[in-house]
């Protein structure tokens, strides 16, 4: 009895210490996701931080000099969509958990990064993640931060949508953007539930708002709108690429909304582009004036680049096409005043998600140094121009090839892709930085009745037929009066 009795004691307490280990095991491995459902954010801190400049601007002859000491750290900038929201940060290249935190709604997290690192987020509900060009975590006191050139995801993953909570990283001037697809009655409100600003759009419209850094907002209409922040820059300024998101959902579709400059520099190796998978048709509208400031056919696995003057457009397409704003890289070719030497510096922080099955055409800058990351969620095949890889979660597949590539994935994944000047040599990559896209709901799609946007009848138009009217009404008042006084003289 006594045997049996010890026989127990030692099997509960095995038991028991087995009941201890486990959970010990689990934080032992922890690049394995406990999470019934999650939500995952895959992206590579660029590695080579820094900016070569001209030591004078209005001499390309003078020679190149650090613009500034080269940065080490990047920023991870978290704000939680929900209650109760399970958060943790996995740098991928060590292979280690480096973060963890619980945040209720509107709650934010820091985490800074160290150049090179792959990293990954996982959370147990959608959140809000910025990957952000800044040093240091954040006081909450600062009045001008980098402001990401990027598109914000709706609350259920989509970039069009009603409901956004998003963390603002910006200056104080009226660094973002809503575009409305629908007639949208908006209310944003900041942490404490405060109502800032409450527009009213109409279809086709849009409208800037000013955001106060390290705050965060949520956006609610009752039409489907879309958000962006940043702009290509118009001259005297640099010019940072970013991708758009189309109306149907995802980066492939027919119809799109985004930013423009008001100024451009002719000669300067940036503008938008146009790829396709198939031959298409697009035109580009003023979304102010109505007009159509450009329009051309691209041919099928090729892209045609575009430079517009409007404050923001829209590209309409007859077939399914991707957008972006990319800047080439030709360091020396901007020569026109303000912008000599140093505002011809171009590059790349860019995140793409590409649907189940769909060919997504993609164009990596041709003067430019390229790395483009293919993060998967699980086991994908996927094709790259014919060529067929089999990814697995966490360990991207990367591209280096400038030029124009056809990406096609069985599962959804998310591209990185990250550019800066080829010449010089040694030159670095400065980007204020952008929105860390999930990979869970990149297959998410939209079908809305969008507004037909008809050409406007341009004004010089109106005054020529006013001017005709006036001048025609004039004539059959002279030949009436010429009638009676004849009518009268018979008399």
């Amino acid at each position: 009895m006594d045997n049996l009795a010890k026989t127990l004691s030692i099997l509960s307490l095995t038991l028991l210490s087995l009941n201890l280990i486990l959970p010990i095991g689990l934080m032992i491995m922890p690049l394995e996701a406990s999470f019934s459902e999650k939500f995952t954010y895959y992206g590579v801190v660029p590695s080579r931080l820094w900016r070569y400049e001209l030591i004078d601007q209005f001499d390309i002859n003078s020679g190149l000099e650090l613009a500034y000491e080269p940065n080490a750290l990047w920023l991870l900038a978290i704000a939680s969509w929900n209650d109760q929201t399970d958060v943790k940060v996995y740098n991928l290249t060590a292979g280690e958990m480096i973060s963890h935190a619980i945040l209720n709604i509107m709650e934010k997290h820091y985490v800074l990064l160290r150049n090179g690192t792959i990293f990954k987020v996982e959370s147990n509900n959608p959140i809000c993640v910025l990957l952000l060009n800044y040093q240091s975590i954040p006081l909450g006191n600062e009045t001008s931060v980098p402001t990401p050139n990027t598109f914000y995801p709706a609350m259920d993953g989509s970039y069009v949508g009603k409901e956004f909570v998003l963390l603002a990283s910006s200056d104080l001037q009226r660094r973002f953007m809503i575009f409305a697809l629908e007639k949208s009655d908006i209310k944003i409100m900041d942490e404490t539930g405060a109502i800032i600003k409450s527009p009213s759009l109409e279809p086709n419209s849009f409208e800037r708002i000013l955001l106060h850094p390290w705050h965060v907002y949520k956006i609610e209409s009752t039409g489907h709108v879309m958000v962006q922040s940043g702009d290509p820059g118009g001259r005297g300024s640099y010019h940072y690429s970013f991708a758009v998101p189309s109306v149907q959902g995802g980066f492939v579709g027919t119809d799109f909304y985004t930013a423009a400059a008001t100024t451009i520099n002719e000669v300067e190796d940036y503008g938008f582009r146009v790829s396709a998978i198939k031959t298409a048709d697009f035109k580009v509208y003023d979304l102010t004036t109505r007009q159509i400031l450009f329009e051309a056919k691209v041919e099928a696995e090729d892209s045609v680049r575009f430079k517009v003057k409007a404050d923001a457009i829209k590209v309409e397409s007859s077939a399914p096409i991707s957008l972006s704003f990319i800047h080439d890289g030709y360091f020396f070719r901007s020569s026109q005043w303000p912008d000599f030497g140093n505002w011809g510096y171009g590059a790349g922080v860019i995140f793409i998600g590409v649907k189940p099955k769909e060919y997504m055409p993609i164009y990596l800058p041709i003067n430019s140094t390229c790395e483009a990351y293919i993060f998967a969620g699980g086991s994908a095949r996927i094709e790259v121009d014919g060529t067929v890889m089999i990814a697995d979660a966490d360990k991207p597949i990367l591209i280096t090839q400038p030029g124009m590539h056809v990406i096609k994935s069985d599962g959804n994944i998310i591209i990185q892709a990250v550019h800066w000047p080829k010449i010089p040599e040694n030159q670095g990559l400065e980007h204020p930085g952008t929105v860390v896209p999930c990979i869970e709901t990149v297959h998410i799609t939209r079908q809305i009745s969008l507004t037909p946007l008809t050409e406007a009848f341009p004004l010089t138009n109106i005054i020529a037929i006013g001017a005709a009217v006036a001048v025609s009404v004039i004539a059959a008042w002279v030949a009436y009066i010429r009638r009676r006084k004849r009518s009268y003289a018979y008399k």
